[in-house]
């Protein structure tokens, strides 16, 4: 199914795209917290069967290309492993539509230069290493009253893109609770 064909049968859902070399671990995470909390959504993944259903609300697009075609409303950056890559995640978020969102990783210059790019009415979050503690080989996720959660996330990175999971999920509806009783089951592949 082409990206045209994915856009027109989603017209009434908030589209949200996903690209970069962390996009599929994030992806990963938000699917998993909204299974939990038994919400509705289609998901585009690679490796994933094609379900469009029309009591959806969201669809979820784990991009690898035609990323314009999509015509998303959110629009998550992680790591770009090429300057063709910058390149294109430019153009993306140069897409992002009047009162959309762009949610970008502050750890990596090229993409923090795209996130802070002036667009007219498009909110920009910028994400970068959650707040967390190693107690006894365990990672425990710090809230911001400060209640620690333990999570199944060991590397730097799995710190980097939880922390952009949590920042589309907000965006979609899921409270910081509800998050944090989500992540706290996950288990990374």
């Amino acid at each position: 199914m082409t990206a045209e064909n994915i856009y027109q049968q989603s017209l009434d859902k908030q589209r949200i795209i996903l690209v970069g070399e962390g996009s599929g671990l994030i992806t990963s995470m938000v699917i998993h917290v909204l299974k939990f909390h038994q919400r509705k959504f289609d998901v585009i993944s690679p490796g994933l069967p094609i379900s469009l259903s029309p009591v959806s609300p969201i669809i979820i697009i784990h991009a690898t290309d035609q990323l314009l075609d999509y015509n998303h409303h959110i629009a998550i950056l992680s790591e770009a492993g090429s300057e063709e890559d910058v390149k294109l995640f430019e153009k993306l978020a140069d897409a992002t539509p009047k009162g959309g969102t762009l949610i970008y990783p502050d750890f990596q210059a090229s993409l923090k230069l795209i996130g802070t790019k002036e667009r007219t009415d498009v909110q920009a979050i910028t994400y970068g290493k959650f707040k967390h503690e190693r107690k006894e080989g365990e990672t425990l996720l710090i809230s911001s009253t400060g209640e620690r959660t333990p999570a199944a996330l060991n590397t730097d990175r799995q710190l980097e893109y939880v922390s952009a999971a949590k920042e589309l999920l907000k965006k979609i509806g899921i409270s910081s609770g509800q998050f944090y009783r989500g992540i706290s089951t996950y288990i990374p592949a």
